[in-house]
This record gives structure tokens, C-alpha cells and sequence, in this order.
């Protein structure tokens, strides 16, 4: 007898997962899935990535697997604009370089939960002084060389996770394609598709990414949402007042169950 754990959608709430992970239990062949987006939102995203990252390396990739998820790509495609702003690079029409993950970052709160307080203390004297690019490449370079090793496993983190029977992912898969949807699935659909896909699939499927409220046109609904078939979504909206879901399966009897 074994479980596999899934989470999604921490979103910085650091809290939240400190309380759910009371819950989980790592011995024997037991298995832990995050399925992405650990960051934005929230004001400790720094700590939930760190804590993640250490729960992979005291367990093993194998034991504890981290997705990708929509916001972790946004981060890093952020990351690779800037490197390229920063050495003098334009686009094919001779265009500076251009993101705008900093504007979304409510109060820098991811920022400021990526870097040193010194850091932070200097960039909050400074921005209002800089232009948009250079304010984004001196938060770029901040967040680089506090969290290099951080930033590697982010890059090197897999789109999904797959048993016999089940596919752990971020959004969600080309269902359409069937027992092919590797095939079918693009880097968008895994991470960043608003999909909500239901009913019968050749495997189950547990994703989050869509807020469970969204199913049953309720926002104040965040339990985990089982479409009678083939999906699961976990993302309880945490961040907004909702709550982190923990999807516990149990290997021998084949039972899905929210603790």
C-alpha cells in the first residue's frame, strides 16, 4: 500500500503549505507531486520555491516531483528577456526587448521575497528613477545572483509527471490526440491552457491552474473538483482567501481523496 500526494497553486502562501505538508508522509514509496505555479500572488514566494527545492533534495526527484507551471515559465522567460536587454540585443524588428512580469508583481512582493533585504532596500530607493528597462535588468540581475541554484532546477523542472494510470500536469494535456497527446501536447497546454477539460480520458488526469470555483460557477467554492470521470483539479484559489488542496491517492484501492 502506497499514496501519491498532489498539490497545486501555492502561489508564495507559505503558511498554507507548511500546514498541508503536516499532512503528508514521505516514508516507504509513498510520493509527493507538486504540480506548478509556487509563485506570484502570495508574499513569500521565495520561501514556498526554497522549501519545495529542499523537500526534492532530501527525497529525491524520483520521491518528490515539482512540475512547471504557468508562472515559473513567465519568471523564467522574464529572466532570459532581460539577459538579453541587458547585452544590447533587439527583436527582428530592431526593438528593444520587452516583458512585463515585474508590472505584475503586486508590491514586488516576489521580488522582494527573492533577495537579500539589502537588495531590496536599494531597489526600493532607486526604481522610481529608472526607466522600465533598466528598472527590470537591475531586478533581474538581483534575483540571479541571489538564487542561481533556485533558477536551475526552475529551468530543468519537467511539464508533467506519469504513472500506468494517471497524468499529474499544470493545466492540462491535448486530449484530443487521445493515447497520442505527448504528441499533441504543446509547452501552452501543459502550462497555461484554460482548458478545463471533463469527462472520459485514457488516463486520469490531476491538474490545476483553473480555480475550482470556475466549475461550479461558484467563488466561493474551493474543494477539490472530480468530474465523475477522468479529472481532478486541485487549485483552491489559496490566494485568495480559498484554501491549498491535498489530493491524497491510494495505490492499492484506487481512491482520490482531498485531506
Amino acid at each position: 500500500m502506497g499514496y501519491i500526494y498532489a498539490m497545486s497553486d501555492v502561489h508564495g502562501c507559505m503558511d498554507a503549505l507548511k500546514n498541508k505538508m503536516t499532512k503528508v508522509d514521505l516514508s516507504d514509496d509513498n510520493k509527493l507531486v507538486f504540480c506548478g505555479d509556487y509563485m506570484d500572488y502570495g508574499s513569500r514566494s521565495g520561501e514556498v520555491l526554497r522549501c519545495i527545492k529542499d523537500l526534492q533534495d532530501s527525497y529525491g526527484d524520483n520521491k518528490v516531483i515539482a512540475l512547471k507551471g504557468n508562472h515559473e515559465m513567465m519568471f523564467l522567460e522574464w529572466i532570459d528577456t532581460y539577459r538579453l536587454a541587458k547585452s544590447g540585443a533587439t527583436d527582428e524588428w530592431g526593438m528593444p526587448y520587452w516583458n512585463e512580469w515585474l508590472d505584475t508583481d503586486r508590491g514586488f512582493w516576489t521580488l522582494k521575497s527573492l533577495i537579500t533585504e539589502e537588495q531590496w532596500n536599494f531597489f526600493e530607493k532607486v526604481f522610481r528613477n529608472l526607466s522600465d528597462e533598466a528598472r527590470n535588468i537591475e531586478a533581474m540581475d538581483m534575483i540571479v545572483s541571489s538564487n542561481k541554484d533556485i533558477i536551475r532546477w526552475m529551468k530543468a523542472m519537467p511539464l508533467y509527471y506519469e504513472t500506468d494510470t494517471q497524468i499529474f500536469v499544470h493545466a492540462g494535456v491535448d486530449e484530443e490526440a487521445g493515447e497520442y497527446w505527448k504528441w499533441g501536447s504543446n509547452e501552452w497546454t501543459l502550462t497555461g491552457a484554460f482548458a478545463k477539460a471533463r469527462g472520459k480520458f485514457c488516463k486520469t488526469v490531476i491538474a490545476g491552474h483553473v480555480g475550482t470555483h470556475h466549475f461550479w460557477h461558484d467563488k466561493h467554492y474551493h474543494e477539490m473538483y472530480y468530474d465523475g470521470e477522468s479529472h481532478y483539479y486541485i487549485d483552491g484559489s489559496v490566494y485568495k482567501g480559498g484554501k491549498l488542496i491535498l489530493l491524497r491517492y491510494d495505490t492499492e484501492t484506487g481512491k482520490y481523496e482531498s485531506i
